[in-house]
């Protein structure tokens, strides 16, 4: 379907990527997700390792995309204009919230005209009870609406289990071992090496560490670069603060009574802030 703009029902992100994983990918050169989702919470949904994600905010940083019509529009027309792939748009409602429905709808026009002759194809995320009747037909118009059928949903869904970004022993073990509060106990995990290191890999580390509770948006911005070099030695700094907040974490355990003390010491080792000062404080002697 190159060269074409659709709709794909959807009530929420969730659902949105669920449908994603019901297109055809294969052989495609690029495929790109725009959504108000930031990459921190993309990354339990999709596999970002092989698809470029945007985040739709007014914040700063690396991978986003400001919620601006003009912005969006250079962005798209610059996308297409090269190469050939595939354009998931998540939020085009949060869009006619903020600019009104006639001006998101002239963009989409817009970009249907410049999708139709391109080697692009782009989806929409489109929840029907957010328009009224007429302002649905017309986006209807520009982009038809593209249904699956419930055994295409569900082949995904068979299959999750085995995804190369899951890892339920992991899940399992950190179930099984908790700290007094319920939540996951710090574990070392094996180092990675240099050799074989690839972005999959260290995507599945960041999940593991997410797991165990811990704030990995340093190393998550990692995951935009190219050059693996530098991404080992971003995961190796990360590492290393780890293995130093798993060492604090099973001392202020085993040797801080005091309650608040004690929240706030383990809130700081799982943020991986103030690790020099607490272990001044804790390992001074």
């Amino acid at each position: 379907m190159s060269g074409r703009i659709h709709s794909i029902p959807a009530e929420s992100t969730e659902s949105f990527v669920e449908s994603i994983d019901c297109i055809e990918t294969s052989g495609v050169q690029s495929i790109v997700f725009i959504s108000r989702y930031p990459t921190s919470r993309l990354i339990d949904l999709l596999d970002i390792s092989e698809i470029q994600c945007y985040w739709l905010t007014n914040s700063e940083g690396k991978g986003v995309l400001k919620p601006s019509l003009e912005k969006l529009n250079h962005f798209t027309e610059a996308l297409i204009s090269s190469e050939q792939g595939l354009l998931f748009i998540e939020g085009i409602e949060w869009l006619v919230s903020i600019h009104g429905f006639e001006a998101v709808h002239s963009m989409l026009r817009s970009l249907a005209e410049k999708v139709a002759m391109s080697r692009w194809s782009v989806y929409l995320s489109m929840c029907e009870s957010s328009y009224n009747q007429q302002e649905y037909s017309r986006i209807m118009r520009e982009a038809p609406l593209l249904e699956f059928k419930l055994s295409e949903m569900t082949v995904r869904n068979d299959l999750e289990e085995s995804s190369p970004i899951r890892d339920s022993s992991t899940e399992n073990t950190l179930e099984m071992d908790l700290n007094e509060d319920g939540t996951p106990k710090l574990v070392l995990l094996t180092k990675l090496p240099r050799g074989g290191f690839t972005k999959q890999i260290l995507q599945r580390r960041i999940l593991q560490w997410r797991r165990m509770g811990l704030d990995t948006s340093e190393i998550e911005a990692s995951l935009y670069s190219t050059d693996v070099d530098l991404m080992y030695s971003e995961y190796t700094s990360v590492e290393e603060k780890i293995r130093r907040a798993t060492e604090l974490e099973r001392y202020v355990v085993a040797n801080i009574n005091d309650t608040q003390e004690r929240a706030i010491a383990l809130f700081r080792i799982r943020q991986l802030t103030g690790l020099d000062q607490l272990e001044e404080q804790y390992f001074s002697e």
